[in-house]
């Protein structure tokens, strides 16, 4: 165990370090738009790093091997998605929002609809997605530190405040380099994990042990598996974490390429984490579900669980930056400068970027000590970003009589929706049927308010 820590210990300090020596760049710094994009000049390999790092939190590792514990080869289908909502993206959206120099999502309405309020309204929402997003991958160091015998809450903490500060301090150029050391640490040591668990026999074991429903690729209902792949596959077309990525390419084919080779590397992460939850449940069967992936790589040798204690870390820390440079980006660019304060000068938005990074560090830290299942709360945060801003998003591009009424409405129709099926409305499929009113408001909104748009 004291090796454990001694690893994570020197991993976190060379997280911080790589912050504090990104705040001394211009790129980091000089402004509000080189803080939030690290200056336009991100290559083909952090950028391929960051949109991995973006996606295989621990909503693919932690909760993969989770879901994998509980459901065998059907706990793959959430990674799937991930997978395919970067094929999403890079196919429909990476090269309109780089030529139109698009940093957030509200950027894309606001130029659409010419409407500030339709643009609040979608930073709002991006807001609360990336809060649920970043408290889902906090929950996951929780764990972690509870895995180890150490307080879970101290563990919460103590993620959160090292993303702080490499986040607060050098924007997406800390999240940039960041991501490229952790994505490849993510990459080799789940590979090692796995090769280690095929040479003991795991395989064998995991046949042994296991009944053939953890073997079924569907082993739920329809509902469940369409709650899994649809909400995070169709998060792709409006993820603001890969538009702010986007933004950063420093040639259009680098933001072309980026997501789709992303979205290559992301698929032995369909699969690895499931296996290593499937070895945990065979080896330890009355293990809760959760802590499933930590029973499994506490018990490999000291070096290695290091190893793979700073992956599960590297992953959370990787989404948690990503999500808060997001949250900067929709309250600092879209809300208090291009809405409330288009005079404010670069010194003010750069302080401002910094203080709103550290309040969403915290607030996100706070959902996640009073949340209890990673991935509902994913499933729920992508739901709710889909109903409210999907249809306001693809609408406005595709339908040239679309307008900024028509969009509001979409959007509060969509919301609505998900709050009913929180609250305990039935409502099957809510990843779809959410859809459906918000696409009827949209059509029939817009074509009530064509003069009045015009005029």
């Amino acid at each position: 165990m004291a090796i454990i820590i001694l690893i994570v210990i020197i991993y976190m300090a060379v997280m911080i370090g790589i912050g504090v020596y990104g705040s001394r760049k211009k790129a980091a710094t000089e402004s509000m738009s080189n803080f939030l994009t690290a200056g336009r000049n991100g290559g083909l390999f952090v950028l391929v790093c960051t949109y991995i790092g973006s996606h295989v939190g621990n909503g693919i590792i932690v909760g993969g091997a989770q879901y994998g514990a509980d459901y065998g080869i059907g706990g793959m289908w959430y990674g799937l998605g991930a997978v395919l909502s970067y094929v999403l993206f890079g196919l429909v959206m990476s090269r309109l929002l780089y030529r139109r120099g698009y940093i957030t999502i509200p950027d894309l309405i606001r130029d659409r609809y010419e409407s500030k309020v339709a643009s609040v309204v979608m930073a709002v929402l991006n807001i609360c997605a990336s809060l649920g997003i970043m408290a889902a991958q906090v929950m996951a160091g929780s764990s972690l530190f509870a895995a180890l015998g150490l307080n879970p809450t101290l563990g919460a903490v103590v993620v959160a405040v090292v993303v702080l500060i490499y986040c607060a301090v050098s924007g997406m150029w800390g999240v940039l380099i960041t991501d490229s050391v952790q994505s490849t640490l993510i990459f080799f040591c789940t590979i090692f994990c796995v090769v280690i668990i095929a040479m003991n026999g795991g395989f064998d074991t995991i046949s042994a042990a296991l009944p053939e429903t953890y073997f079924e690729p569907v082993p739920f209902d329809t509902e469940t598996l369409v709650m899994l792949l649809v909400p995070t596959t169709l998060n792709g077309l409006i993820s603001g974490a890969a538009y702010q990525r986007n933004a950063s390419c420093k040639n259009e084919k680098v933001a072309f390429w980026s997501p789709l080779i992303a979205a290559v590397a992301l698929i032995p992460f369909v699969i690895l984490p499931v296996i290593i939850g499937m070895y945990g449940r065979a080896e330890y069967p009355d293990a809760p579900s959760l802590a499933i992936f930590f029973d499994v790589v506490l018990n490999m040798h000291p070096v290695i669980a290091g190893l793979m204690v700073a992956t599960v870390l590297s992953a959370v820390m990787s989404t948690v930056s990503g999500g808060l440079l997001n949250i900067t980006a929709n309250t600092v660019n879209d809300i208090y400068y291009k809405t409330l304060r288009p005079n404010a000068s670069q010194k003010t938005l750069s302080r401002a970027s910094m203080l709103v990074t550290a309040a969403a560090g915290i607030i996100a830290l706070a959902l996640a000590i009073s949340s209890s299942s990673i991935l509902s709360l994913l499933s729920s945060t992508y739901s709710l970003m889909n109903a409210g801003s999907l249809v306001m998003v693809l609408g406005g591009i595709a339908w040239k009589k679309a307008t900024k009424e028509g969009a509001i409405a979409s959007a509060i129709c969509g919301m609505i929706m998900i709050v009913l099926s929180n609250v305990g409305v039935p409502i099957p499929y809510i990843s779809f049927t959410s859809l459906i009113p918000a696409l009827i408001a949209f059509i029939v909104v817009s074509l009530m308010t064509q003069k009045k748009s015009v005029a």
